[in-house]
């Protein structure tokens, strides 16, 4: 019988090692099943669908959508209303941020961790030619779990998805700490183990999600926490995302996605609905809003520039995309127009970007929420 929990848009990259192959989906099914399990413990509306307590009853499908360019950003440089804000806005969304920093044991080196500030669970990168001209623009939603899991049964395996999809100079080595690295004089991360703030996914180019909060863990807190119930009033309906999570304290209030994934679950928990997250678990792009693409002519450019690089065999659950010049073109992106502004990185693509995850709810007869109730004693 085949795993339960099935790779993200249900890619086959474990094929191409045969030996090996059931051993990995059984890994990957292994550590979803492990997290999903972790947060359905106890009688409350989020379950496991592996173990399904009502098999019975099909479950009602949802899809949450959010835009994919950072609202955190766009907020901070009030982007909505002044036009330098969101030119602003559009360069701190290409720049790198120091994560952390670290400590060789070797030499007492110190180690600055570079990642994204993209933190909608969709991130992006520029290729550029020698003159700096935008040869590329890729974006992804894949999540670093596959990757850590991947890479610690076979770095190779790693390697060869990095070489096909980055760049055909990666070494196995470049995506491995090269040293024990230590925090507060602990080893934070060993030697030899995978690093997903490598070089080829941050200053080089990207593979997966690099921002801290985008995380297929993440996910999966953010489903099992939104099905608890606050005593957060239902009206207004427009403010009802914002006032939930503020409430909770599950994820962040200044993105698009966790507000709107939080409140869409949470409405299926009122009903008395228990909820999960649908197979294969992943984070997906829905949509890619390329029509304002025009040459340096004028020309309409965006569906023969738009190519789905990595998804589902029906393109439904996309992980990777790339815009590039048509083939044959003369000319670099940076040299044409998105929706009437030069295209100087992928934050106007990223703002015309519709995200999605899938939910699933159903009525599991004895599954009763998980209610929190305020009282005097208890802060706000």
């Amino acid at each position: 019988m085949p795993p339960f929990y099935r790779p993200p848009a249900d890619i086959d990259d474990f094929s191409q090692r045969p030996d090996q192959a059931d051993e990995l989906r059984q890994n990957w099914h292994d550590y979803i099943a492990r997290a999903i399990a972790d947060r359905a413990k106890g009688n409350g509306l989020f379950y496991d669908a592996a173990n399904d307590p009502n098999p019975a009853v099909i479950p009602a499908k949802a899809s949450i959508a959010w835009n994919a360019f950072p609202r955190s950003i766009s907020q901070w440089f009030n982007a909505d209303a002044d036009p330098a804000g969101a030119g602003q806005a559009l360069l701190a969304a290409e720049t790198l941020k120091p994560e952390m920093t670290l400590t060789r044991r070797s030499d007492g080196s110190l180690v600055t961790v570079f990642a994204r500030q993209q933190d909608e669970y969709c991130e992006w990168f520029a290729d550029r030619n020698a003159a700096g001209g935008i040869t590329c623009l890729t974006f992804t939603s894949e999540g670093p779990e596959y990757f850590e899991l991947m890479a610690q049964a076979d770095r190779t395996l790693a390697g060869d998805l990095y070489r096909r999809y980055v760049n055909a100079h990666v070494k196995d080595d470049d995506l491995v700490w090269d040293d024990d690295m230590l925090s507060g004089g602990q080893v934070m991360f060993p030697k030899g183990t995978y690093n997903k703030w490598n070089k080829w996914n941050t200053q080089l180019g990207v593979m997966h999600l690099t921002h801290a909060a985008n995380t297929l863990g993440a996910e999966i807190n953010l489903a099992a926490d939104a099905s608890i119930l606050f005593p957060v009033p239902a009206t207004p309906a427009n403010t009802l995302s914002n006032r939930l999570i503020c409430c909770a304290g599950f994820g962040g209030v200044n993105r698009s996605s966790d507000p709107l994934i939080g409140a869409s679950v949470n409405n299926f928990a009122r009903a008395g609905k228990s909820v999960t997250l649908g197979n294969p678990v992943g984070l997906y792009i829905k949509e890619i809003g390329i029509d304002g693409l025009r040459a340096p002519d004028g020309r309409p450019i965006g569906p023969e520039s738009l190519r789905i690089v990595r998804a589902s065999p029906d393109q439904s659950l996309i992980l990777r995309a790339e815009v590039k010049p048509p083939t044959g073109a003369n000319y670099t992106l940076d040299q044409c127009i998105f929706g009437g502004k030069k295209l100087t990185g992928g934050g106007l693509i990223a703002q015309q970007i519709t995200m999605v995850l899938f939910g699933l709810a159903k009525e599991i007869p004895g599954r009763i929420a998980f209610n929190i109730r305020w009282n005097k004693s208890t802060p706000m």
